[in-house]
């Protein structure tokens, strides 16, 4: 059985835990003395650790030894144009298991949205959402931001390559592609329902970014981020 993974914010020999959600997991995992679990400090550091002791309010852990995590062969942020507040959730959700680094929302054109404040009030409950994904599959919780627009976008992850999904492209993203195009930073752009405007493609290729399809078949904004991930997580 894979290890149970929590995220403490400090670690250290000896660790008295006595967060509610926490000890939650460790009792439907029916964790008990002198089994072991994973915490992580959220950074990319964790820690085999072994209970000591276990009562219905707290747990003891002992420090046993780092663990070492393999690096991801890709660091990628996942930009967002805005969409409905409540589909938001599980793009936060499904990505994080899928390896994202960070979030990005942010106001195109045709966001339905046009209001970041929507956004802003909701980040404690995505914040959230990442961190109980994070203890699916990651050592790290994917931060999570919003900007105001997409030429801030570009600017703040300058050192990112820019994919930007684009129904009208000529280029497909596929296996073939990504293995001809060896990117290790991927700032890749998903639209809003309807769309990018004409202005904002031309404004990532004059930043060096690529325009890409996904072929014929439409979808949805959140269902193309998930796509591309799996692309670039499991594909290459």
């Amino acid at each position: 059985m894979t290890l149970l993974r929590v995220f403490l914010e400090k670690v250290s020999k000896t660790i008295r835990v006595s967060d509610r959600e926490i000890l939650r997991h460790i009792s439907a995992r029916r964790l008990s003395e002198g089994d072991d679990l994973i915490v992580c400090d959220g950074d990319g550091r964790a820690y085999l650790y072994k209970i000591r002791e276990k009562s219905p309010t707290s747990v003891l852990l002992d420090l046993v030894e780092p663990v070492d995590f393999s690096p991801p062969s890709k660091n990628v942020i996942y930009a967002q144009a805005l969409l409905k507040p409540r589909k938001l959730d599980p793009i936060v959700s499904y990505s994080t298991q899928l390896g994202v680094e960070a979030f990005v929302f942010f106001i195109s054109r045709r966001s339905s949205i046009q209001d970041l404040d929507v956004v802003e009030k909701r980040l404690d409950r995505l914040r959230k959402i990442a961190r109980a994904s994070a203890e699916i599959s990651m050592n790290r919780i994917p931060d999570i931001k919003v900007v105001p627009d997409l030429s801030t976008l570009l600017e703040q992850f300058s050192t990112y390559k820019p994919l930007m999904l684009y129904e009208n492209a000529q280029e497909r993203l596929n296996l073939d592609w990504l293995k001809n195009n060896d990117i290790r930073d991927i700032l890749f752009i998903i639209g809003p329902e309807g769309g990018f405007e004409d202005e904002e493609v031309e404004l990532v290729r004059e930043r060096g970014g690529y325009i890409l399809s996904l072929g014929d078949r439409i979808l949805t904004s959140e269902v193309a981020g998930f796509v591309v991930l799996s692309l670039i997580q499991f594909g290459i």
